[in-house]
């Protein structure tokens, strides 16, 4: 079977011997010694496989697989290298590639390899567990913090808190935990508040792992008995929404603290958005059969500025909609406007706008931000909220805002909106 596959390799010789081969065995061949360039015929849709060494330039190519999972969640990964360490070999599966290749390889050994990868595409999805994009990624600094956290949690033994708001992935980041600590998350013990408190020191005394969901939310008959099983000295991980004061036992929350995970909210990494709706919008293409929609400038523009209350859950569902609705069209601002708007039909919007509100307040007093800071951050959403709604057109923004065109003009530059 004839296929076309990216080779990215460094060393020109090695890329001339790798080239030659798969091109006389019938395959089409990309090659480059530029992750870049590899990276943008993969956003392309072009390659069928990607083969790549580890160490390009002096770079850990196995740092850069999480960028290739979304631009390509279902594109098999062939990785070769000289470094044979069991530390290669352990970055190589956790990143979730389809083989490892340890250098010097035989070349019929590369080949049998990519028609293996290329062959059985469902044992390709099933190597790299990316069948599903559930947000948990980002290269914002609030999201690479707590991808530190998580890694930081993997190395221990030691019970961990896993807080952030709904939907924010606190699930997903717990299953990733006790994967990278070597358990199966088919064993997880899931405890939530409608167990009764016999039934939560019961879970914990097993030799399965637990997970306890939403612990904020249980009785204190509960807390007393999750307190109880974690004097066990049990590992165990417990998401929570948060630790508002009075809501959890100080003891428990005590108990419970020695590793702590902090998820954020999808509105404090709007930068990671226009990448995880191309993801998003990418695996419900391959879900359904049909090419990938795309959302149009100003769409976007649009999705990155909204608030998102129920986080990258509602991200996924909002694109989830618009992507059975369009089916591989591009999807404009009107129909990105209209899905939110019927997204914020229930009576519990208005209240969630508002926590959203106070949370900023409260988050931004506590980094020691003036009144006025805060004030500048709510008037460049709003003016450039504004000024979308109208086209642009600043007369219409001024007069809809109440600014006087003068005032509206000298307040866009003072917030960086214009020069």
């Amino acid at each position: 079977m004839s296929i076309t596959a990216i080779l990215l390799e460094d060393d020109n010789s090695l890329r001339q011997v790798l080239s030659r081969a798969l091109a006389n065995a019938g395959h089409e061949v990309r090659a480059t010694a530029s992750a870049t360039a590899a990276m943008s015929w993969m956003k392309d849709g072009l390659g069928d496989v990607l083969i790549a060494d580890v160490l390009l330039d002096g770079t850990n190519f196995l740092d850069q697989l999480s960028i290739v999972h979304r631009l390509r969640p279902q594109l098999p990964v062939i990785v070769m290298s000289a470094q044979t360490t069991a530390q290669t070999a352990i970055g190589a599966e956790k990143g979730g590639v389809f083989e490892y290749l340890p250098k010097p390889f035989d070349l019929d050994l590369l080949l049998d390899t990519v028609s293996k990868a290329t062959r059985d595409r469902r044992l390709s999805r099933r190597k790299t567990r990316l069948d599903r994009t559930d947000g948990l990624a980002g290269q914002s600094a609030v999201m690479q913090a707590s991808f530190k956290a998580l890694a930081r949690a993997a190395q221990s033994r030691a019970q961990v808190l896993i807080m952030g708001e709904a939907g924010t992935g606190k699930r997903m980041a717990a299953e990733t935990l006790w994967h990278a600590r070597g358990v199966e998350t088919s064993a997880l013990t899931i405890v939530t508040p409608s167990h009764q408190p016999a039934d939560i020191f019961q879970s914990a005394q097993g030799d399965q792992p637990v997970l306890w969901l939403r612990i904020d939310e249980w009785e204190s008959a509960q807390q007393r008995a999750a307190l109880d099983a974690a004097d066990t000295g049990r590992a165990m991980i417990v998401a929570t929404m948060g630790m508002q004061e009075g809501l959890l036992d100080p003891r428990l929350a005590a108990r419970l603290g020695e590793c702590i995970v902090a998820l954020p909210p999808l509105r404090a990494r709007a930068d990671d958005i226009p990448e995880l709706a191309e993801a998003f919008l990418a695996e419900f293409a391959a879900r359904d059969g049909r090419p990938a929609s795309t959302l149009s400038s100003r769409a976007l523009e649009m999705l990155s500025a909204w608030p998102w209350p129920g986080n990258t859950t509602e991200l996924r569902a909002i694109l989830s909609q618009l992507s059975v609705a369009h089916r591989g069209e591009e999807i404009d601002i009107e129909a990105l406007d209209e899905a939110l708007k019927r997204s914020q039909t229930t009576p519990s919007s208005s209240q969630a706008h508002s926590d959203i509100l106070t949370d900023f307040v409260r988050d931004g007093l506590s980094q020691g931000q003036s009144r006025q800071a805060l004030l500048d951050h709510l008037d460049k959403a709003l003016i450039a909220q504004m000024l979308e709604m109208c086209g642009g057109n600043q007369s219409k923004t001024a007069e809809r805002l109440g600014f006087n065109r003068n005032t509206l003009a000298r307040r866009m530059v003072e917030l960086g909106l214009k020069e």
